[in-house]
């Protein structure tokens, strides 16, 4: 299922230019997970006991809570302008080398 609480927003906000994270392209998103490759799960920041600086939608990290990692992002709030919706999926990371190595 791809809700619109499924999407991640592209990350466009003028203080975007000093986040780097792996490209919407690299990860897939559904209801309960987020599937991304090692290469992209080594790209995230790490904040696993706070929150990044700078909430924007589309910006994207990683934390840890136990032994289950979790993408987060800002996404698009209902609220209105200026605020952030807080997401997040537990990571499926794929080996390298592809499912089954």
């Amino acid at each position: 299922m791809n809700s619109d609480r499924n999407v991640i927003p592209p990350m466009d906000h003028e203080l975007s230019q000093y986040w780097d994270q792996p490209a919407l392209t690299e990860i897939e998103v559904d209801d309960t997970h987020a599937l991304m490759s090692e290469a992209a799960f080594e790209q995230l920041y790490e904040y696993s006991a706070s929150r990044p600086t700078g909430a924007y939608e589309g910006k994207m990290w990683k934390g840890r809570s136990g032994e289950v990692w979790y993408l987060q992002w800002f996404g698009k709030s209902t609220i209105g302008p200026g605020y952030v919706s807080n997401n997040h999926r537990v990571i499926l990371v794929v080996p390298r080398g592809g499912i089954g190595q």
